[in-house]
């Protein structure tokens, strides 16, 4: 029989031989009573084992972890006070909390990814968007089909059913998004063996998994147009939503950096201008070189920049595009796209231009810029075969003293200007 002990220890520890590259490891629980233990379970959460002590978390972004830790632990607690009088091992107490899966339901999982992803620090953003999608949609849905939708009951077909009713409103983009939000609660919710099979493993939307997003942007001739208009004593706020998109042009940050952003510590070096900002996404620090156009509109400013709200930005900039004659549909967001489009075009390396975006590896900015860089490529190839040619051939004709020689143009990248 199993010896009562009204006390049960929740021990956690991570494995460091078993870290990533980043020097992240798994933290993993059991039980300990009377000399018996559990075998040992995943938490599903990862920390750096230079932030571990014993049973706890250390550092800045300590806390969640922490939390998650407590509450686990309480959970656990709960069970064994529960069921103590009637169990003969200390694992009847872990396969209680494992395998009650019957109970999960849909929302239950989808919450259990949200806390999960305020332990891995991710942005407010983010977590407002998974929010949304849960109670805007998730919510509903389940509700229609059955309360409570137990998540051993979700099949792929309730998730088709779910996108033909988010495409009345939905754009296909967001749908994309909501599926992966959706999987990756089941995925999380499988391995931690709350569900016992896990249905959406290999469900894909066909009609759009393998279509590539087309990135609009302003060319030469539109950023120009944009840049040289004039406005009258009374359109203040409209000038300056202008000066704000031609700062994001050329700097690639994003409208939620721009509206955090203090402009008043750049750093001032004797070859370049930096911009010190913590990416939104990455949350990662970065060092953006500042050009002598954004340099111009910050001055103009005296570096006091002020942001309005996201939406009346927007109009703003779209009433500059139908003065500038620009047929293209302008929103915050096509400022970061142009000013890839503007790097890519003047020659600069597409690492250096990732690195610049705030991308997390290259092969993002190939494809979302895969005509830009293989127009420059190609470019690039004949200016090395018919640029050299035709200076070779200039070099042999005589000079004619009476006429200015003439100079061969073997570069094609500009630089836009700004126009006060």
């Amino acid at each position: 029989m199993f010896q009562k002990n009204r006390f049960m220890n929740v021990v956690f520890s991570i494995r460091k031989d078993q870290k990533n590259t980043n020097g992240q490891a798994m933290i993993y629980w059991y039980l300990s009573n009377n000399g018996q233990r559990s075998r040992k379970y995943s938490t599903g959460i990862r920390v750096n084992y230079k932030f571990w002590e014993r049973n706890h978390a250390t550092g800045i972004n300590a806390k969640p972890i922490n939390d998650a830790l407590d509450n686990l632990r309480a959970d656990l607690t709960s069970k064994f006070n529960q069921y103590q009088d009637t169990i003969s091992n200390i694992q009847e107490i872990a396969d209680y909390h494992i395998k009650g899966f019957e109970k999960v339901t849909v929302i239950e999982l989808f919450d259990f990814l949200i806390e999960r992803k305020k332990t891995e620090n991710w942005t407010k953003g983010t977590l407002k968007v998974y929010q949304s999608f849960r109670n805007v949609w998730l919510v509903p849905f389940c509700n229609s089909v059955g309360v409570p939708f137990y998540a051993e009951n979700f099949r792929p077909l309730h998730l088709e059913n779910l996108c033909t009713e988010m495409r009345k409103r939905c754009k296909e983009e967001f749908i994309r998004k909501s599926i992966g939000m959706v999987k990756a609660a089941f995925n999380l919710g499988f391995s931690l063996e709350k569900i016992k099979i896990n249905y959406l493993k290999d469900y894909k939307l066909f009609h759009y998994s393998n279509t590539v997003k087309e990135y609009v942007y302003l060319d030469s001739d539109e950023l120009e147009r944009f840049a040289a208009l004039t406005f009258t004593d009374k359109e203040q706020i409209l000038e300056r939503d202008r000066d704000l998109f031609l700062i994001q042009c050329y700097t690639s940050l994003a409208f939620s950096e721009i509206s955090s952003l203090d402009f008043s510590n750049i750093e001032f070096d004797k070859d370049w201008n930096w911009i010190n900002i913590r990416r939104g996404k990455t949350n990662t620090l970065q060092q953006i070189p500042l050009l002598p156009q954004p340099m111009a509109i910050l001055e103009k400013y005296n570096f006091q920049l002020q942001v309005t709200a996201n939406y009346r930005y927007n109009s703003n900039i779209r009433i500059c595009a139908y003065r500038a004659k620009i047929d293209k549909h302008l929103h915050s967001h096509l400022g970061r796209t142009t000013s890839g489009a503007f790097f890519l075009n003047s020659g600069i390396d597409i690492n250096v231009v990732s690195r610049v975006m705030g991308h997390k590896s290259y092969k993002m900015t190939e494809k979302h810029y895969a005509k830009i860089i293989d127009k420059w490529r190609v470019k690039n190839e004949f200016n090395k075969v018919f640029r050299s040619e035709q200076l070779q051939e200039q070099q042999k004709e005589k000079p004619n003293k009476n006429e200015p020689q003439k100079r061969v143009t073997t570069n094609f990248n500009f630089i836009y200007s700004y126009q006060k």
